[in-house]
């Protein structure tokens, strides 16, 4: 209910930027900018604005994760689409406290690069939100979105929480419970963020597989060098879920691979240990107790015993 009652709110504050239409549309839409910001504006139907890209600053948690070749593939894709057929969609802004004139982006951020690539100005809905009714705006937008993977919006709540805010804000923000936050939560501090960020966002997969990274994190057996060396072996241009299947294939791998046996440990005598590895032979002699005098003459006498026993060895070996 609560969620419903703040999906509401903010949803009216940002559709009150759309209210009417012509001048009266206009003033409605102005009258809460600061100054500054009124002449950088050029005003449109419906309280949706025209902005210059490069008035726009970065604001927020990232949301986003890919390689490169992702970004740059799907940049492209969304210009021809903006050429092709103009802005559709307006991004959401608010004028900056810190910059006169200048506005920051709430959501929008790929429809702001194209545009800027396409030097056309960015049509824009501006609204005066506070911090909390940002986050909240970029959340619920991020809700209504099916493009962003899980591991996204993980890294998104890292990134809220990672800025001050509580849990619950997080929860309301993104809209999940709060066994889903913690199940995220689990992800992103189990996960390095490198080996994160070599896979990818992996879209085409869900919760089950990076709770298996994390828990192959957790107990040792996956490390960032692991998931660099899986990606790595894959051909260029290789996309984000196949990254992921690759290092979940190589770590189903490294887990089937028969384990070493474990070590057989004797005491031909008192406080005398030996084992017999895969590749060495110890022996250990307790320096402490009633073993103290024969660890004491055994340190005198081992050299000796040794050579003595090797000659055996020889005289064994070439005899047989």
């Amino acid at each position: 209910m609560a969620m419903g009652k703040n999906k509401t709110g903010i949803m009216a504050a940002i559709s009150a930027a759309t209210e009417g239409a012509g001048r009266d549309g206009q003033d409605r839409a102005q009258r809460s900018l600061p100054r500054g910001t009124i002449g950088s504006v050029r005003a449109g139907l419906g309280g949706i604005q025209e902005i210059a890209a490069d008035q726009i600053l970065a604001w927020g948690p990232q949301d986003r994760l890919g390689s490169a070749l992702e970004s740059a593939t799907e940049l492209e894709d969304l210009i021809e689409s903006i050429r092709a057929s103009g802005q559709q969609v307006p991004v959401l802004l608010r004028p900056s406290v810190e910059q006169d004139g200048k506005f920051e982006v709430i959501y929008g951020r790929r429809r702001i690069r194209a545009c800027a690539a396409l030097k056309q100005p960015v049509k824009a809905l501006i609204r005066t939100l506070d911090d909390t009714e940002a986050l909240m705006a970029k959340g619920l937008e991020n809700a209504s979105r099916t493009d962003l993977s899980y591991y996204e919006r993980a890294r998104f709540a890292e990134g809220i929480l990672a800025q001050g805010y509580t849990r619950a804000e997080v929860i309301q923000a993104l809209a999940v419970s709060k066994n889903t936050l913690s199940q995220m939560e689990r992800i992103t501090r189990l996960v390095p963020s490198e080996a994160g960020d070599a896979i990818g966002a992996a879209p085409g997969h869900g919760r089950p597989k990076w709770m298996a990274l994390a828990a192959a994190f957790e107990k040792n057996v996956l490390t960032v060098g692991h998931v660099l060396k899986s990606v790595g072996a894959l051909p260029p241009g290789a996309g984000s879920d196949a990254r992921l299947e690759a290092v979940m294939r190589d770590l189903a791998a490294q887990q089937a691979r028969p384990k070493a046996p474990p070590v057989a440990a004797r005491a031909p005598v008192p406080g005398v240990e030996i084992k017999a590895g895969g590749s060495n032979l110890t022996l250990s002699v307790k320096k402490t107790g009633q073993s103290k005098p024969f660890a004491e003459w055994l340190d005198q006498n081992l050299d000796g015993l040794l050579e003595s026993a090797f000659q055996r060895f020889q005289a064994e070996s070439q005899g047989g």
